[in-house]
């Protein structure tokens, strides 16, 4: 195996291998390297003075005979491919691990309907507090609502704010019957249910226009 091979098979096997085995087979290829005889130079044709290099380094000098030089080249192909059978070892038994391991972003979802929490708040008024058609504005949890009795003197919330322009009811709203009429123009919804009656019916002409570009809507109860 040349130095390149050597480092082309390392960088492949970097990011698949664990730490350990790649360092063993790094070891193992490094070995193999020096075992194997190192390749020489050939002299360009061009030049007839270059002396030619042999193909290989190993001499007599280095060797007792070309019998060890064959020996040699024999163990270092051995081990280049003991090391090369234990990189793809490494390799297979990685990628199966990989695939057998759970997934860490399993995906979950619910189709249960999950509901509002719903709690009582104190408003701090008694019953004998308001008379009938009477109202009272009061801000629990950060919403404006509306706290009255009716005309037979039963008690209901309502939101405070009329859902066209959001016109504060508790400006001068009317309360007749189970209906609580806006001041402004006039929209009027049961209180019981928050059900949209009239929408916009005065003052003639310019209230039902102020009510064309705006969606109906019912009335918040509580």
């Amino acid at each position: 195996l040349k130095p390149s091979w050597l480092f082309l098979i390392i960088t492949f096997q970097r990011g698949r291998l664990p730490c350990s085995l790649m360092a063993l087979a790094s070891k193992l290829l490094l070995a193999a390297a020096f075992c194997l005889p190192v390749s020489g130079f050939v002299a360009p044709v061009g030049q007839a003075n270059a002396p030619a290099l042999r193909a290989s380094s190993a001499t007599a000098a280095d060797y007792d005979g070309a019998g060890n030089v064959e020996r040699e080249s024999r163990l270092g192909g051995a081990a280049a491919g003991v090391v090369c059978g234990l990189a793809v070892t490494a390799s297979m038994l990685a990628l199966q691990r990989r695939r057998s391991s759970p997934s860490k972003t399993a995906a979950r979802y619910t189709t249960q309907v999950i509901l509002p929490a719903l709690q009582w708040i104190k408003t701090g008024l008694k019953a004998s507090d308001l008379q009938a058609t009477e109202l009272k504005a009061k801000n629990l949890a950060g919403v404006d609502v509306l706290v009255g009795k009716d005309g037979s003197g039963k008690l209901f919330c309502v939101g405070n704010l009329c859902p066209h322009i959001g016109t504060p009811m508790s400006e001068g709203a009317d309360v007749i019957g189970d209906v609580i009429v806006c001041p402004l123009h006039g929209s009027s919804f049961k209180v019981t249910t928050g059900e949209l009656i009239d929408w916009c019916p005065s003052p003639p002409i310019i209230g039902p226009l102020t009510g064309l570009p705006i969606e109906k809507k019912n009335l918040a109860v509580f």
